[in-house]
């Protein structure tokens, strides 16, 4: 049988899980797949631990004697591909057995998509879900959607070889290739549109040796230069589609990007007060790299700090006068039943509120809470209900950033009290509840209601710890 999909597996130090990895591999339904094995600096021991696999013909593995990295390690494998499409497959996942075949059935149905994918669903330290809509439309709103979200879903989806071709390989920087794979999902998605496939999955394993959970722990000193040198490569992936007379415009945009975080933007970095002096030296690096001719930097730097300050104080506007009614009388009551006192604290993901309350809409929801960043320790008292039952658990992940908090499992609709303590180095702490079993009453059959239904605020009390 011709194979028609290549997938392709870079592995180094995979020998806790790989074994599982690729026989999840193997037993996929569509079978027209060869599997290239790509073991990274001499690890003969997860070579070894591959060997067995190499029985089915349809397997081969490559042993690498120098360090490659994730990122050479895929470019490799990507320039190996000599079938029709290409699939990056991580060591430690799996997926469901009509994952290929879902993915190609689309790719044939629809010859203009450049990529097929499925959702994502965390497993191991994690139970998240992951999704990107199906992208089409014009090929700069298309890679503009990875610059505003870096929802890197796409990437371990199913990819035509004749578009990775023109897209050209993952870039390699000086900062191990951080945040890469959203600038190479920029220029693939120049090449045509992106499809979202329902219905298979892709598992994605959360562990704590991850190469992006060692990129968290940096410092600024090395995420201060691996922002510009991310926003560099975001602004080379966006510049081949966008009119000459927009090209100061996209510069704007991606400045814009880089320094202002905000609500439904998965990854920011925020220079503080050295927003200014950040922003002239991007302005400097990409224009020089990009070949851009001299602008008026200034007036950018100057609608940028004017941008930070409106959005400081529209934030102030709203939560100022809950902040100083809470450092006068160490305690706050919050209402979120419509023109309630916490109304104002609803970000995205919620519903109209209520006169008893506000329900999630949408798999993550946000709360902003009105909490000075002084280090203070708070208790919050929640009063919730979930949209559970015995036969359908609501779990819930609490974050704050990328700090899990709390982690909450409802199998009852009845209200309920639920307490945290926490503190804030952060003026103005988000609040995210990620809610994976969102569901809405319609599927279940209780309802016409068409939202996805997760969880719901009554009211919440802040105090001092």
């Amino acid at each position: 049988m011709q194979p028609r999909i290549l997938v392709g597996v870079p592995a180094y130090r995979g020998t806790p899980h790989i074994v599982e990895t690729l026989r999840s591999i193997q037993e996929q339904e569509f079978a027209a797949f060869h599997v290239l094995l790509s073991v990274d600096n001499a690890d003969h021991d997860t070579a070894q631990a591959c060997a067995p696999f190499l029985a089915d013909t349809r397997f081969r593995m490559v042993l690498h004697e120098k360090h490659l990295g994730w990122d050479r390690n895929i470019n490799w494998l990507m320039a190996e591909c000599g079938c029709e499409f290409f699939c990056y497959w991580q060591q430690d996942d799996l997926a469901t057995k009509d994952y290929l075949g879902s993915l190609i059935r689309f790719a044939d149905a629809n010859p203009d998509f450049v990529c097929a994918f499925s959702d994502i669903q965390w497993f191991g330290g994690a139970r998240t879900r992951m999704s990107c809509p199906t992208l089409t439309g014009f090929a700069l709103t298309r890679a503009l959607y990875f610059l505003e979200t870096m929802n890197g879903v796409p990437f371990r989806g199913l990819i035509r070889k004749s578009a990775i071709d023109r897209a050209g390989p993952i870039r390699r920087t000086d900062f191990e290739s951080a945040h890469e794979e959203f600038v190479w999902l920029a220029k693939l998605s120049r090449e045509g549109p992106l499809g979202r496939v329902p219905g298979p999955l892709y598992y994605k394993r959360s562990h704590k040796d991850a190469v992006s959970a060692k990129w968290d722990g940096r410092g600024p000193e090395w995420w201060r230069p691996a922002w510009m040198e991310f926003g560099i490569g975001m602004l080379q992936a966006i510049l081949p589609v966008v009119a000459p007379a927009d090209c100061e415009t996209a510069l704007a945009a991606v400045l814009e990007r880089l320094c202002c975080p905000k609500d439904g933007r998965k990854l920011s970095y925020d220079p503080g007060p050295e927003c200014e002096t950040f922003a002239t030296e991007f302005l400097r690096a990409a224009r020089a790299r990009c070949g851009l001719a001299e602008g008026d930097d200034a007036r950018i730097v100057r609608a940028l700090i004017a941008q930070l300050r409106m959005d400081a104080q529209e934030l102030d506007a709203r939560l100022m006068p809950l902040m100083h009614e809470l450092d006068r009388n160490g305690r706050l009551e919050l209402g979120f039943e419509a023109n309630g006192s916490g109304d104002g604290l609803l970000e995205s993901g919620w519903s109209t509120p209520e006169d008893w309350g506000t329900w999630s809409d949408g798999r993550t929801s946000r709360l902003r809470l009105p909490l000075a960043g002084d280090g203070r320790r708070w208790r919050i008292e929640f009063q919730l209900a979930a949209y559970a039952s015995p036969d359908h658990a609501q779990k819930v992940r609490v974050m704050i950033g990328d700090d899990e908090v709390a982690r909450w499992t409802f199998e009852s609709s009845a209200p309920c009290h639920k307490e945290l303590l926490l503190s804030s180095k952060v003026k103005y702490p988000l609040m995210a509840f990620v809610l994976p079993d969102a569901l809405s009453p319609r599927q279940r059959g209780d309802s016409n209601d068409p939202r996805a239904l997760g969880l719901a605020l009554l009211s919440a009390t802040i105090g001092s710890a």
